[in-house]
Order: C-alpha cells, then structure tokens, then sequence
C-alpha cells in the first residue's frame, strides 16, 4: 500500500511537501545561488524561466549536501518503486521581470517540450522532479500552476495554447522551503510575479537506478568538490553512484 504522498502522485501527478527545508538550511541555498549569480555578472533573469542554472552543480557544488534529504529520498523511491539516483541538477532564478512561464513538461523527445509517444501499457512513473520553492509560491513570486492528472493518462497536451492559463488547471500556493515532486508528464507553468524580488527555485530529475534509459535533460557533472561531498555524504554517494567514474 502506497503512502498518501506517493498515491497522490499517481493520482494528480504531484505532491507537496510544505516548508521542508528550515529556514537555515533555506537561507544558505539562496546565499550560494545567488553568489553564483553575482559572480557571472548578474545576467538577466527575464524571459520565459529567468537565469537558468543546468547542471547547478558545476556552478555551485556546495548545494550536493542539500541534495541528501532521507525522507525525500525515500518518497522518490517509493514511488518510483527502485533505488533512486540523481539525473539532473537544476536551478532557475528569476525576478519581476521574467513573463509567463509557459505550460511544458519534462518527458524524454530530441527537443524541448516535445517526446516521444507514450508506450502501450505504460501505468508507471519513470521520472520525478523535485523543485524546491525557495521563496515560497503565492502571487508575489508567481505562483505555480499545474494540470492534474493520473499516471494511466495519455500524455497529449490538453490544450493547443501553452501561453494562457488552462481550465481545469490547479494553482500551487506554499511556504518558502516547500518541495513540490511530480511526474516529469505533468503540465505545469507559472504566473508572472506582480512584485519585486528575486524568486529560486532549485532541484533535480530522479530515476531508478535500474532505469539506465538516456534522457535529453540528464546532465551529470563530476569534479573533485563533488567527488569529495561524494565521500563525505553516504545518501549523496548512493544518489551519484550510477555513471560516476572513479576520480583520482
């Protein structure tokens, strides 16, 4: 029997975890982001996403000991019914000026927003992200938006228009530090923020550790700061241990 967190994935293709990160641990990810945005000049954080940061660990090692979290760790893998590796690294940081960020998913296909056909029969999840809200998601920073749906859906957008918000869609409101994990076959988009200030998020893709399949967005970065957490953090090892060399 699934735990009601898991079953809600299955069953909207999302679930949230409500301020999970401290505010200690939250102000010290949003200090690193935002050094590493200062040190490349402070680029643009307009457009559809805002500055983008992918793999965020080559710009920001010190965030791999954040990415050990037990408990989410242990959802993802309930889920995802198999031991859970990290795949991607991933941050977006973001301000007044960034627009509408428009409706996409992160299934597997040779570009963005665009994948290869559902296979028959498919009833899993092979995928997961976990963002995680930095500042909060409520009108201010633009809140997030999502469009439910099961895990046995098909995965055809239900709308033609990806820059408008959509019927039936559901609006995303928590704290700063929540996580939000779903379904990379899940829709979701973000309101425009409507007051000044810098909105992060950050996160990763996850799959299973039996699950090699190549993925348009895996992006794994290795250097000794990472190979050292590796060493020093067991449930980060374990989360890095598929496709990593041995560095010398």
């Amino acid at each position: 029997m699934r735990s009601k967190l898991a079953q809600q994935v299955y069953d909207q293709g999302y679930c949230l975890l409500e301020g999970f990160f401290s505010t200690k641990s939250r102000e010290t990810i949003i200090q690193i982001l935002y050094q590493v945005w200062v040190n490349n000049g402070k680029p643009s954080m307009a457009g559809q996403f805002g500055y983008v940061l992918h793999p965020v660990l080559e710009f920001a090692p010190d965030l791999a000991p954040f990415y050990a979290q037990q408990e989410i760790v242990d959802l993802l893998a309930e889920i995802l019914q198999d031991e859970v590796r990290l795949a991607h690294s991933g941050a977006i940081l973001c301000n007044e000026t960034r627009r509408f960020c428009d409706w996409h998913c992160h299934l597997n296909g040779n570009q963005f927003n665009q994948w290869y056909p559902k296979p028959e029969n498919h009833q899993g999840v092979d995928r997961l992200l976990c963002n995680v809200y930095l500042h909060g998601s409520n009108s201010a920073t633009g809140e997030l938006l999502v469009y439910p749906r099961k895990v046995t859906d098909p995965w055809e957008m239900p709308f033609d228009d990806p820059l408008i918000e959509w019927q039936g869609q559901k609006i995303i409101t928590c704290p700063p530090g929540s996580a939000v994990i779903f379904d990379t076959a899940l829709f979701h988009a973000a309101r425009r923020p409507t007051e000044t200030g810098h909105r992060y998020i950050w996160g990763g893709h996850y799959q299973g550790k039996s699950n090699l399949t190549n993925h348009r967005e895996d992006n794994w970065f290795q250097s000794p700061f990472i190979e050292q957490y590796r060493k020093n953090n067991p449930l980060f090892a374990s989360l890095t241990d598929v496709r990593i060399p041995s560095f010398s």
